[in-house]
């Protein structure tokens, strides 16, 4: 029998199918280990990201933590939460530089 991901690939519509367990299980096998492919390179990427402490974007900013709050609540900056502490991404905050440097 073909299988069912060869079947989808090739654009058949209008098909009806009886399918047995085990190809049921094997196709949806083949989905997650798809999106895990897919998927897995970014996770990875962003899991080692460099985060900046609070105190740190204060410094580089030169703002006081109310403003920041408020970054953060008008969506400037998105925080990222770690236990208790807050940390952001470094590259979210080149990227406020940057455009706080255009304007």
């Amino acid at each position: 029998m073909t299988n069912i991901a060869e079947l989808v690939k090739s654009g058949v519509t209008g098909l009806a199918l009886n399918v047995q367990i085990e190809d049921l299980v094997e196709y949806s096998e083949h989905i997650i280990n798809q999106a895990i492919e897919r998927l897995l390179p970014s996770m990875v990427k962003e899991s080692q990201e460099n985060l900046l402490s609070k105190a740190e974007v204060l410094e580089k900013f030169a703002i006081c933590p109310a403003t920041l709050w408020n970054w953060q609540k008008k969506k400037y900056l998105e925080a990222v939460k770690i236990g208790r502490k807050i940390y952001y991404r470094q590259t979210d905050v080149e990227g406020l530089i940057i455009q706080r440097g255009l304007k």
